[in-house]
């Protein structure tokens, strides 16, 4: 029986990936330590995991994409975060973990230079080159530089870079994608191992009215939970589909103002949260900020996307769908509420894309899944063991 810690970063797109690594050695009777926020206590804790809880600075926190300024308070965020859950590792150090497995946002490196213990990373999205990280998104101020010598004085590790905590490597890195859908592959080295998306159906409690999207043209919209300031390009999205032929389904997440959006038609359905893997079934046309999490949950149901990127790896992302015929791509800066509508009747009307997404899909499934990863894992563990 392994004993594994595991790190996450609070949000759902970098959770939801690690769910099936979780139920994976939880099932075969691994002992799994998982470090998080109480939003995701209960759904690690179903998993079979024993959950240990830091306090949560990142999920109400306002980011305003583009603006470096805005980013400050991320870092400052990114940095306590770090100390707070080297404090909750400090108390589970006597349990003599064989790894600590952890997400590339965050603290994983510090618990692994603390620990000193063999790492494995967990890869949310595309593997990003090198040069992504070239622009720094953070810089040292007074606050920053008090959180990293209280990190240093109480835990004595240190990063070795400031990006690094949003890019965190492990010796192994597993990667929730596939070889066909990972853009430049042969430019990376055998240290990541792809093994495709797991999709975890989650027990939350909803009251979202599924069945009245039966027999109907569904188009989801969904710019993920992270973004704020929204409102504006939800509107636009009103004023598109305001007679559109079916249901319309926006989730807004929780930052928005619902007071500066417009009424909508009855045909819509605006909510802060809805279920999306059971929205997702019964999807025509996902219009989607091209997160990772959300691109790879569409593909798993063949739902042709329209993909509005904003930053981080969404660019990447939307480029490479459109690569793969799979979506469309819009500029959010030049976006019209004819434009919109245009394109997703375009995708409606056409094969193609259904077909690109069908490709992808079929080497999701043929990547090994969970059962790869914990093959090559427990390999990777026995090498380690043989070497101290």
């Amino acid at each position: 029986m392994a004993k594994i810690l595991l790190i996450t970063f609070p949000a759902e797109g970098h959770v939801n990936p690690m769910l099936g690594m979780i139920k994976a050695w939880a099932d075969r009777g691994d002992e799994v330590h998982a470090v998080t926020t109480v939003h995701y206590e209960e759904r690690i804790k179903r998993l079979g995991a024993h959950v240990h809880i830091h306090p949560d600075y990142i999920r109400t926190l306002h980011v305003e994409e583009g603006d470096l300024d805005s980013m400050q308070p991320f870092f400052h965020a990114m940095l306590q975060t770090s100390y707070d859950i080297l404090e909750v590792v400090e108390t589970l150090s006597e349990h003599s973990f064989d790894l600590v497995y952890f997400d590339m946002f965050g603290a994983g490196e510090l618990v692994r230079d603390y620990l000193h213990i063999p790492s494995i990373g967990s890869n949310p999205s595309f593997v990003l080159q090198e040069a992504h990280f070239d622009t720094p998104l953070y810089r040292k101020d007074e606050k920053a530089d008090h959180l990293l010598e209280k990190i240093q004085e109480r835990f004595g590790v240190q990063p070795t870079r400031l990006m690094q905590f949003m890019k965190n490597r492990g010796e192994l890195n597993i990667v929730y994608t596939s070889k066909y859908f990972q853009p430049s592959v042969d430019s990376l080295n055998d240290s990541f191992v792809f093994i495709g998306p797991s999709f975890l159906k989650r027990a939350d409690q909803h009251e979202f009215p599924l069945e009245a999207l039966e027999q109907e043209k569904v188009v989801f919209i969904s710019m993920g939970t992270v973004l704020g300031d929204t409102e504006a390009f939800f509107n636009m999205c009103i004023d598109a589909f305001e007679d559109f032929d079916g249901k319309v389904i926006i989730a807004t997440g929780e930052k928005v103002d619902r007071s500066l959006l417009k009424e909508a038609p009855a045909h819509f359905l605006i909510e802060p949260y809805v279920p999306q893997l059971e929205v997702l079934e019964l999807t025509d046309v996902f219009i989607t900020h091209g997160g990772m999490n959300s691109v790879n949950e569409g593909i798993h149901y063949h739902v042709p996307m329209v993909v509005i990127p904003v930053d981080k790896d969404q660019p990447m992302v939307a480029q490479r769908l459109t690569e793969l015929t799979a979506a469309c791509a819009l500029d959010k800066d030049q976006l019209t509420p004819k434009q919109l509508r245009e394109t997703v009747e375009k995708v409606l009307g056409s094969d193609t894309y259904r077909a690109g997404i069908e490709k992808i899909e079929e080497s999701f499934q043929a990547a090994g899944g969970t059962e790869k990863a914990l093959k090559v894992i427990d390999q990777f563990i026995q090498v380690k063991q043989t070497q101290s």
